[in-house]
């Protein structure tokens, strides 16, 4: 008996060791698991925000007509830099936008920075001009995972 109980009270103190638990990080991933209930013009609104920031932090150059983009590192989002002047192979409504955007520059209309829903509900696009010496000479197209725009929403 007396060996049993030095078998469960060593066993007992293995168990319980001095090893410490970060609770506000475990406090901070039960909230990330939570079941959040967001609206569209929450998820537009966060889209927004996040598309500004990122499209803050964006650069090129330009060589005569030429566009030159600074290379993108991110994490985010896919993020693409699309010159007026050049051939790319968009479809559907990033297609669209990109013409309204380069119709826009054509006649010297101010395209605003946009935030559309995709046919592909993953992602949210975000889109803004490349301007260059006042005059709009792209665009930038960036893919937000909605995942991403959820997890941003401050509730």
């Amino acid at each position: 008996m007396k060996k049993l109980s030095i078998v469960i009270l060593a066993l007992f103190a293995f168990n319980c060791s001095n090893q410490k638990v970060d609770t506000k990080k475990a406090l901070q991933d039960m909230k990330s698991q939570e079941i959040q209930i967001v609206s569209d013009a929450e998820i537009i609104e966060t889209a927004m925000a996040m598309g500004d920031s990122l499209s803050a932090t964006l650069s090129f150059t330009m060589d005569g007509e030429k566009v030159i983009l600074t290379p993108i590192e991110n994490n985010i989002a896919e993020i693409v830099g699309l010159a007026f002047n050049e051939e790319n192979t968009l479809k559907g409504k990033e297609k669209a936008i990109y013409e309204a955007y380069q119709y826009n520059s054509q006649n010297d209309i101010k395209s605003p920075a946009n935030v559309q829903f995709l046919e592909d509900t993953h992602f949210v696009l975000y889109t803004s001009a490349m301007v260059a010496e006042g005059k709009e000479v792209g665009m930038w197209l960036i893919k937000i995972p909605r995942k991403t725009i959820v997890l941003g929403v401050a509730k």
